[in-house]
């Protein structure tokens, strides 16, 4: 995958004394966006196997978003529900 250099966002989870966060990648000419988690940082418990991408950490999802821009609030749900399936939150 190449990854637009223009765009990324960072997204964060800091309730109930969790302080997580979690990148967000679009890919080149298309509207995906890849979400990784620094979990050589994190060391999180995560239920199932999730490809390691050298300087990105792992890719614990893949995201079909109609516009170009992913919000922040967009961003925050979809990392939100993540931390929620893996029973981490």
């Amino acid at each position: 995958m190449i990854f637009d250099d223009r765009y990324h966002l960072h997204v964060g989870y800091y309730k109930n004394q969790k302080d997580l966060e979690a990148i967000f990648l679009k890919v080149k000419d298309q509207n995906i966006w890849c979400m990784f988690l620094e979990n050589d940082f994190y060391k999180l418990n995560l239920s199932e196997e999730y490809p390691a991408i050298k300087d990105f950490g792992l890719l614990i999802g893949i995201y079909l978003i109609e516009s170009e821009d992913l919000s922040v609030e967009q961003g925050s749900e979809l990392f939100e529900k993540f931390l929620n399936d893996q029973n981490i939150v």
